[in-house]
């Protein structure tokens, strides 16, 4: 089993509903993880933050990676 981080956004700007696009990018995220037998054991999901703007400065996103540079974060890969 690979373990996987989900990193995810949605900008509230766009009138984005925050849990319909985090239920979408986790859907299609599984679709492409599961046939090589991974999960998903963390999740990492900013609202109302849009894509410009660098992953430092979206608080999930910055959070992950400083788990990135952990090595006993519990996932293989993001």
């Amino acid at each position: 089993m690979i373990r996987f981080a989900f990193a995810g956004r949605c900008s509230t700007e766009d009138l984005q509903d925050p849990e319909a696009s985090r239920n979408w990018q986790l859907t299609r995220a599984r679709a492409l993880i599961e046939p090589a037998e991974g999960h998903i054991v963390a999740e990492y999901f900013d609202i109302g933050h849009n894509r410009a703007l660098p992953w430092q400065r979206r608080p999930r996103a910055n959070e992950l990676l400083k788990a990135l540079r952990d090595p006993g974060r519990g996932f293989d890969g993001s």
